[in-house]
């Protein structure tokens, strides 16, 4: 079990994907959060969406929204990238959105998570896996494809600067609100991607309110508390508003871990800080082991096709049902 600071007996805390976050719909979450002093991560995107066809949502092009990032920003959350935007960009593009997120935000960002299908996405898609689980994913998803974020001789190429300032990069997903115990060496290096990035975390695999109810409840929050463990959650907490109203379990969920004093509540790096220090501390190493490194890829892969294939609770799905639809993404700008 870890020693939190201030005698905290466990910590939980979330990565907020940008994907279909407008200031009306997301900005209720966030107050919710600030009032039970659970100050997690959110991803911004620099430029207004380019592949309008996929992916939707504010930017910090937007002056209200940007105000409204800037605010939560000084009250304890922290803003991460989601690459510069949504669709294709080039080097100087990425270069010129890096610098626009430093100068509104005051820092480059220590965090990054790739977004869909961009081309600039960093060692994505197949090349998130080793052999054999690489050429598995090869086969299931032959369009999760053409990322070219690291290779040199790309357009999008944008590796060095991802090594230069991202320190923390998301990979593997587990299906356990615990996420330090299906993965206890994060953060972590990998040999297979040092050129381009420096540290790797695993999340806990809830992308929507669906998976969200299935992985955070009472139970599973006492038993977090117990195991003295790190819930590093991955969702879009755009999705959270429908007809005007914040999820009603996601708004309980809060709510109790406000309640519970023995929580840590602050943003992934963070988290992931007091993680690395820990690991330190204990002369464990910075690189995951090879065999490990097999066993969590599997689990991984292994979520992503339960909760598509048998359970049906991921965002392939939760994007065809009434929850998806219902939600309050009109906005007037």
């Amino acid at each position: 079990m870890f020693k939190f600071p201030n005698n905290k007996k466990f910590a939980f805390t979330i990565v907020d994907d940008t994907d279909d976050a407008y200031l009306e719909n997301i900005k209720p979450i966030y107050d919710l959060l600030a009032e039970n002093q659970i100050k997690v991560t959110k991803t911004v995107w620099v430029y207004p969406v380019r592949d309008e066809q996929a992916s939707k949502g504010d930017s910090l092009s937007r002056a209200k929204y940007l105000e409204f990032i800037q605010d939560i920003q000084k009250n304890g959350f922290e803003i991460s990238l989601h690459n510069v935007g949504s669709g294709s960009f080039v080097r100087s593009e990425i270069i010129d959105g890096l610098n626009v997120f430093e100068s509104k935000l005051a820092s480059m960002p220590r965090v990054h998570i790739n977004h869909s299908y961009n081309p600039d996405n960093i060692y994505c898609g197949s090349k998130r896996f080793s052999f054999p689980f690489n050429y598995i994913v090869q086969k299931m998803y032959s369009n999760y494809s053409n990322f070219s974020g690291e290779i040199v001789e790309s357009e999008h190429f944008w590796g060095d600067l991802h090594k230069k300032h991202i320190d923390f990069s998301r990979n593997y997903e587990v299906d356990d609100i615990n996420t330090s115990k299906k993965n206890p060496y994060m953060p972590y290096r990998d040999k297979q991607y040092d050129e381009y990035a420096n540290y790797w975390f695993s999340s806990t695999f809830a992308s929507n309110q669906w998976m969200f109810k299935k992985q955070v409840n009472k139970m599973s929050i006492d038993r977090l508390e117990n195991e003295g463990g790190v819930c590093i959650l991955y969702t879009h907490l755009g999705y959270y508003m429908v007809d005007g109203v914040i999820d009603p379990h996601f708004k309980k969920m809060i709510e109790y871990l406000g309640s519970k004093n023995s929580g840590w509540y602050v943003p992934v790096s963070t988290v992931l800080d007091f993680l690395n220090q820990n690991k330190k501390s204990n002369n464990i190493s910075e690189y995951i082991p090879t065999y490990f490194k097999k066993w969590i890829e599997f689990r991984s892969l292994w979520t992503r096709i339960k909760y598509r294939y048998f359970v049906k609770l991921d965002d392939f799905h939760f994007k065809k049902s009434n929850s998806y639809d219902k939600r309050t993404d009109s906005i007037n700008q």
